[in-house]
């Protein structure tokens, strides 16, 4: 059941007037209401997956109890270490034990030591599994170096960590920020819900619109890349990497929007990477709640303990911290390579200096200099996302191979892409379109949250019909949300 579905919009419907007219004296049985029907959401997947959910978040959550009242440091460190160790554990198992096993066995193979045709086990990854543990290891590291205190209230840590707009594809939530929000009773906020129900129709037609159709193109041009040419090519990485960005940060919206309907704020995970010349700005604008998470639990702590070797060990903290952002999205050597691309994608930078300079323009026009340097930054995206979408190494070179030939510098067939979707040149003017949207609402939280302080009634209520008649006349076909593999 996926945001933009009948069955979700009937499921919110009711936990809407449940929410506000039923359970709406207490905050504990406001909870109660999102626990449940968040567990009824999730089952959908599969009730497997509720079980190692609730069975994590219990055990963690008595686990940050017991750390944080223990006195003698070698306990409270022994019982820290086992804790991050079974979540890392639990993740280690769904996601990346057939990778490990099945690599050791070929390398063993290779040198001789054995003769094995090991078969992957059938291992079915839980949905939703690395944003949740993820929030599992954060909240026991902010428990364990005390920087907050472990919440006794069970009910409100299982609502926090299974709310179902966040569930599937994050964001990665931190418990200090949600937990205030759920143990107060919520009331219906107007304000809020209008703005809500406005980035979740953006958020859909980011969806629909221009992801849905993308991806129809960009299947068709990386199935048959080998009989393609480079120029071709060069337009199904960035055609993947405007998709990419436009399903998942269309989700974020669509979950936000969801959420402020319900009076609860949670993270917006995007800030308008692509109007950025900087790549460090960038991974400040793109999934900002993983490269949050990891500035603050991976990369400080390394850079800390790297120190001494100056602007040498800020780079190396750098690089493992993106080799960790490649393997979190899953077990696959192509996850490796686009961490570590991106990684070294920032050694001018540190070299320079200029790593936490912010490269947004404020402007009404980029200058030449940043027009230019934001699409130098989105082609050098856009072509190690093709990592992201292959789905191996072979795949990705052979891809690149055909890539950077002298086809490169021919001139695009573009009426061999005609597909079962929308005709190319009418998908160029919807992007072209969406992205003027989103440089001139760059300032907001979203694109179209300064369409709400327009003074003239007919003007603001005619935009927000053009954009539903763009949804319902340009939707392509269905598409599952890319992160949900995640």
């Amino acid at each position: 059941m996926i945001f933009n579905s009948p069955k979700f919009a009937l499921f919110f419907t009711l936990v809407f007037f449940l929410y506000y007219f039923v359970f709406k004296k207490k905050a504990k049985t406001q909870n109660l209401l999102l626990l449940v029907t968040s567990i009824f959401f999730y089952s959908l997947v599969s009730w497997k997956f509720v079980v190692l959910l609730a069975f994590s978040g219990t055990l963690n959550y008595y686990l940050a109890k017991i750390i944080a009242n223990k006195k003698v440091e070698r306990t409270k460190k022994f019982l820290f270490i086992g804790g991050i160790s079974f979540n890392i554990g639990i993740l280690f198992y769904f996601k990346y034990f057939n990778f490990f096993i099945i690599n050791f066995v070929q390398l063993f193979n290779f040198i001789g030591i054995t003769n094995s045709n090991f078969t992957a086990l059938n291992i079915l990854l839980p949905i939703g599994v690395s944003f949740y543990t993820f929030q599992l290891i954060g909240y026991l590291i902010d428990v364990y170096n005390e920087e907050i205190e472990p919440t006794n209230d069970l009910l409100s840590f299982l609502t926090y960590l299974a709310y179902f707009p966040k569930l599937l594809s994050g964001p990665i939530e931190r418990v200090q920020q949600f937990l205030p929000q759920i143990q107060k009773e919520r009331e219906f906020n107007y304000t809020l819900a209008i703005d809500g129900l406005k980035q979740f129709v953006w958020g859909m037609l980011k969806k629909v619109v221009i992801a849905n159709n993308s991806t129809i193109l960009v299947d068709q041009i990386f199935n048959n890349h080998q009989e393609s040419s480079g120029s071709i090519l060069l337009l199904g990485a960035i055609a993947y990497i405007i998709s990419l960005y436009a399903d998942f940060s269309g989700f974020t919206d669509m979950a936000c929007g969801v959420s402020k309907i319900l009076n609860i704020k949670i993270t917006n995970n995007f800030a308008f990477p692509f109007f950025t010349t900087n790549i460090s700005d960038f991974w400040k604008r793109w999934h900002i709640s993983l490269t949050s998470w990891l500035l603050d639990y991976v990369y400080t702590p390394l850079s800390f303990v790297m120190r001494k070797f100056k602007k040498a060990g800020t780079i190396i903290s750098i690089i493992i911290t993106f080799l960790l952002v490649g393997i979190w999205h899953g077990a696959n050597w192509t996850y490796v390579l686009f961490g570590l691309l991106h990684g070294i994608y920032f050694i001018p930078i540190v070299i320079k200096g200029n790593m936490f300079t912010s490269s947004l323009s404020s402007g009404i026009f980029p200058s030449t200099k940043e027009f230019f340097g934001m699409i130098s930054l989105f082609v050098l995206v856009a072509l190690t996302a093709v990592l992201f979408k292959a789905s191996n190494t072979i795949e990705a070179f052979s891809y690149f191979s055909v890539l950077f030939s002298k086809s490169l510098f021919t001139v695009p067939n573009i009426h061999a892409l005609i597909t079962d979707g929308i005709h190319p040149f009418l998908l160029l003017i919807l992007i072209v379109l969406f992205f003027s949207i989103e440089w001139f609402g760059r300032k907001g939280e979203y694109a179209i949250a300064h369409v709400g302080s327009i003074r003239s009634n007919f003007l603001r209520y005619s935009i927000y019909f053009a954009l539903i008649l763009v949804i319902l006349f340009f939707k392509g076909g269905y598409q599952q949300f890319i992160y949900f593999q995640f």
